[in-house]
């Protein structure tokens, strides 16, 4: 898993697994999810105007849940 945030754009990107050629979908005002071409996996999300977002108070109280394989 990979997260950027740009700053300059107030863009923030979650990227998973390796990269493959995606097209995105608008699930919410300004959240994007990215699905693989071939397989429909998700494999992005992409929020625009982060800050802006009901206001900057629910920054501190982000939350990602991670699907973790242990073991093999």
């Amino acid at each position: 898993m990979e997260i950027y945030y740009d700053s300059e754009a107030d863009i923030l990107e979650i990227f998973m697994g390796e990269p493959t050629e995606s097209y995105f979908d608008e699930i919410d005002d300004d959240l994007f999810e990215g699905r693989d071409k071939k397989t429909g996996e998700i494999k992005s999300y992409k929020i625009f105007n982060l800050t802006k977002r009901k206001g900057n108070e629910w920054l501190k109280k982000v939350k990602i849940s991670l699907p973790i394989k242990v073991g093999s």
